[in-house]
């Protein structure tokens, strides 16, 4: 299960897990036509593909996703909490709404999500949350999703700790700086465009950089690796 798992990033850890042999369901809130594209690809790799139109910021639609997903499958073995939102303003320009809905989908969204999750988890599972850089390091117009990103880092690690006996893995993957029509809401996209050419390495990040994170923390070779948060930037936070 990818949440957001239409467009963008989402969508590229969808791609990459299908590629790799999973059965792959995801939501959607408003893209239709990508998320009919998206199933489309994923059947194209041969396996089965479950879109469901849900928003996460609401408790009874995550309810209703995950019952589509046990009378479809039965059984859960990867979450990949992917889905997010927020209003991109500084402390002071931002309305108490704007904070509600950001940490609705961005904290208690992925936390229910892996709730519901874990109950269908019945052969143990892993859980991965994406976060990203502005949950430590202070960005313009980035308070509420920065702040959202801090608490859900937090939660991976209670959640690693809560889940472990039900032989649950719970890690994170924050990305750097990567280009998607995400930017389109920064007040300043040029400076988000120009950030993501900014690597230690010869190239920009991509979302496959991501997403090969995401799938080395669903393999048996990461069993160990608990309430960890993974960091795939490009080496950009060790120059700035």
């Amino acid at each position: 299960m990818v949440t957001g798992g239409s467009r963008g990033i989402g969508k590229t850890i969808a791609l990459d897990l299908a590629r790799r042999g999973a059965n792959i369901a995801f939501n959607f809130l408003r893209s239709y036509d990508a998320a009919a594209q998206t199933e489309k690809e994923i059947k194209k790799l041969g396996v089965d593909c479950l879109r469901v139109k849900a928003h996460v910021g609401n408790p009874e639609k995550i309810k209703d996703l995950f019952s589509q997903i046990a009378k479809t499958y039965g059984q859960l073995d990867i979450l990949v909490n992917n889905a997010a939102s927020g209003v991109q303003r500084n402390a002071m320009d931002l309305d108490p709404k704007h904070w509600d809905w950001t940490m609705s989908v961005n904290a208690r969204g992925p936390w229910l999500c892996s709730i519901e999750s874990a109950r269908l988890m019945k052969n143990g599972g892993s859980i991965i949350n994406i976060s990203s850089l502005g949950s430590h390091r202070v960005l313009p117009y980035y308070f509420s999703v920065g702040t959202s990103k801090a608490a859900l880092e937090a939660m991976t690690k209670y959640l690693a700790v809560e889940l472990a006996p039900l032989n649950i893995r719970v890690n994170a993957v924050s990305g750097g700086y990567v280009e998607t029509d995400a930017f389109d809401s920064f007040p300043n996209r040029e400076d988000m465009v120009a950030a993501t050419k900014t690597t230690i390495t010869t190239r920009s990040l991509n979302p496959q950089d991501l997403a090969n994170a995401v799938a080395f923390l669903c393999t048996d070779e990461s069993e160990m690796i608990r309430g960890h948060v993974l960091v795939v930037d490009g080496g950009v936070t060790l120059i700035g």
